[in-house]
């Protein structure tokens, strides 16, 4: 069991086990501190990975997997750069730490989105309010512009079926003149026969063809009322409908937006945060301290022998070049 836990913690700093194996138990004890730094961060950011995922990105639970494991190589990746610097790097550190406070605020936001859920939704209520009566009036403008073109045209309409109206009142019908030439014989003096085309009048009442144009402007009219009543219902429901719509779609920065509102108004709240800010930073920055800190153990030692011997060889090759 002891060698198991051993190759996992040289699996996951990175660590030579054979080289290992030639150390005493301070190594050993030093690889158990990097490895239960190790495995703090590792459990605590595929927390915030399969979080993160879940809540903002919608993902399937392999795609939560996935997203942890992502943060998890990623966060093993970064504390590898200390663990396996040989040697103390001063400038590497100070890079670590800026990148710990950074982790930090992110981890911190994720986790207190999640802890300040309830809060979250009471202040999302009052942005979302604040959202509606930023984004109403130019939604009701767009609306009413079109009641007033319509309205326009629906008067222009009555106006003129109200003249053809008037106009088919006065003359209900009117005359249909009609002519047709027919051909007729006709038996001259002398008993032959000639052909004479004669021209026939026909005039007949016939109901006004305005009737008709009025018709069909009643039926353009009973359209244009029917988009009317759409519009009015959409104009009434605008604030609900608005409303829907940005609740729907709320996002990360929407709630970081409510996160910073709720600590802005709320003084136990910052403190809360700042808590849980200052827990996060000093786990990301256990290992940093456990290298620079530190004594050197004896697999320190043995690494920077080995580069110390490797270098003198390489300048006695070049001196001898």
């Amino acid at each position: 069991m002891r060698k198991f836990w051993t190759k996992v913690g040289c699996f996951l700093t990175g660590w030579n086990a054979d080289i290992l194996e030639t150390c005493t138990e301070a190594s050993r004890k030093q690889l158990k501190k990097y490895t239960s730094a190790l495995l703090i961060l590792m459990i605590l950011w595929a927390f915030i990975g399969w979080s993160f995922a879940e809540r903002y990105v919608g993902a399937e639970w392999w795609g939560c997997l996935l997203t942890s494991l992502v943060f998890v190589v990623i966060v093993v990746s970064i504390e590898r750069q200390i663990i396996l610097t040989v040697g103390k790097n001063r400038l590497l550190a100070l890079f670590r730490t800026l990148i710990a406070v950074i982790m930090a605020v992110l981890g911190g936001t994720i986790i207190d989105q999640m802890i300040f859920k309830d809060d979250i939704e009471k202040k999302m209520v009052e942005i979302v309010e604040q959202q509606v009566d930023e984004q109403l009036p130019q939604r009701l403008t767009e609306i009413n512009t079109r009641l007033q073109e319509l309205q326009t045209e629906i008067d222009s309409l009555d106006g003129k079926n109200a003249a053809l109206r008037a106009e088919i009142a006065r003359h209900p019908t009117v005359q249909s003149v009609s002519t047709n030439r027919n051909a007729v014989t006709q038996k001259l003096s002398d008993g032959s026969d000639t052909i004479v085309y004669v021209t026939n009048t026909i005039r007949q009442a016939i109901p006004n063809p305005k009737i008709k144009e009025t018709e069909v402007n009643d039926r353009h009219l009973d359209e244009l009322r029917k988009q009317q009543e759409v519009l009015n219902g959409l104009k009434l429901e605008a604030r609900g409908n608005l409303r829907a719509t940005l609740q729907e779609k709320q996002g990360f920065l929407e709630e970081l937006q409510a996160v910073f509102l709720i600590l802005k108004d709320s003084r136990i709240a910052l403190i809360f945060y700042l808590i849980l800010f200052f827990f996060l930073m000093f786990l990301e920055l256990f290992v940093v301290f456990s290298k620079f800190k530190d004594t050197k153990s004896d697999y320190d030692l043995i690494i920077e022998h080995q580069l110390e011997q490797k270098k003198k060889m390489l300048d006695e090759l070049v001196k001898e070049k």
